[in-house]
C-alpha cells in the first residue's frame, strides 16, 4: 500500500524509471573482513541489472572504502557525491546533510526516479548482512511497520503547512540515512573485532605449528649429532 502522493511529491511513486540513484556506506578503512568487499560486490550486481534494463544509474558513495574502489572501477555509473572519513569518533554529519539534501532534490526535479539505500546491518553481535531500502519515494520506506488497523490522529497548529511538511521530510530523510550511518559502523565494529580474532587465532595456531616443526627439526639434529659422537667412539675404540 503507498501514502498518497498528493500530500508531497516525495511519496510519488513512478512506474516508468529512467534514472536510479544508489546511496552506498562503507568503512573508511580496512581490516574488517568482507564487510567491505561483499557491499562492493552486491552494489556492482545492482548497477548491472538497472544497466541491463536501461536504467542509468547514479552513487553517493559515503566512506572512504566504497568511493575509492568506484572511483578506480566503476563501470557504467555517475558518482554524485564522494565523502570519506566520515566515520572517526563521532559520525560526520555534513554527509548526511549534503546526501539527503541532494537526493530529495534530484527527486523533485525528475533528475531521479528511485533512491536505494545499501549499507551493512548487524544480525548478531559476530554477524552482519547487506540492507537494502527504498529510500525515495518515501511510501514505500514509511508504511514500513505500520498497522493498518491503526488509526493515528494529530491535531497540528502551524501557520505554514507546505513549509511545515518540507522541514519535517527532509529531517526524516536526514534521520534515515545517519540511522543508516550508525547501523553500519556497529556492524564495522563488530566485523573488525571477528577479523582480529581471527587473525590472532590464527597466529597462535601458526605459531604453534612452526614451533613444533623446530622442535621436532631441532630434535632430529641433537639425535644426528649424538649418533655421530657414538660412531666416531666406535671407530676410535676400533682403531685402538
Amino acid at each position: 500500500h503507498h501514502i498518497d502522493p498528493s500530500i508531497h511529491p516525495l511519496f510519488e511513486v513512478r512506474t516508468e524509471l529512467k534514472s536510479v540513484d544508489i546511496i552506498l556506506i562503507t568503512a573508511d578503512r580496512g581490516l574488517c573482513g568482507a564487510f567491505n568487499s561483499s557491499i562492493i560486490k552486491y552494489t556492482e550486481r545492482k548497477i548491472e541489472e538497472f544497466s541491463s534494463e536501461g536504467l542509468k544509474v547514479n552513487l553517493h558513495l559515503i566512506g572512504r572504502k566504497g568511493l575509492q574502489y568506484f572511483e578506480k572501477f566503476g563501470k557504467n555509473v555517475n558518482i554524485i557525491n564522494g565523502f570519506d572519513q566520515v566515520f572517526r569518533k563521532t559520525i560526520d554529519f555534513t554527509a548526511v546533510k549534503t546526501v539527503g539534501e541532494s537526493v530529495k532534490g534530484r527527486f523533485l526535479k525528475g533528475e531521479t526516479d528511485r533512491v536505494l539505500l545499501l549499507y551493512n546491518q548487524l544480525r548478531t553481535k559476530t554477524s552482519y548482512f547487506v540492507q537494502e531500502k527504498v529510500f525515495l519515494p518515501l511510501s514505500e520506506i514509511m508504511v514500513e511497520g505500520v498497522s493498518e488497523n491503526r488509526e493515528i490522529v494529530y491535531e497540528l497548529e502551524v501557520r505554514n503547512i507546505e513549509r511545515f511538511i518540507e522541514n519535517l521530510l527532509q529531517r526524516y530523510l536526514n534521520f534515515q540515512l545517519y540511522r543508516a550511518m550508525l547501523e553500519s559502523n556497529a556492524a564495522e565494529q563488530a566485523a573488525r573485532m571477528m577479523a582480529m580474532e581471527n587473525a590472532t587465532k590464527n597466529a597462535e595456531d601458526a605459531i604453534k605449528k612452526w614451533t613444533h616443526l623446530y622442535n621436532v627439526a631441532r630434535q632430529e639434529a641433537i639425535t644426528n649429532e649424538l649418533i655421530d659422537i657414538v660412531n666416531a667412539v666406535e671407530a676410535l675404540k676400533q682403531a685402538g
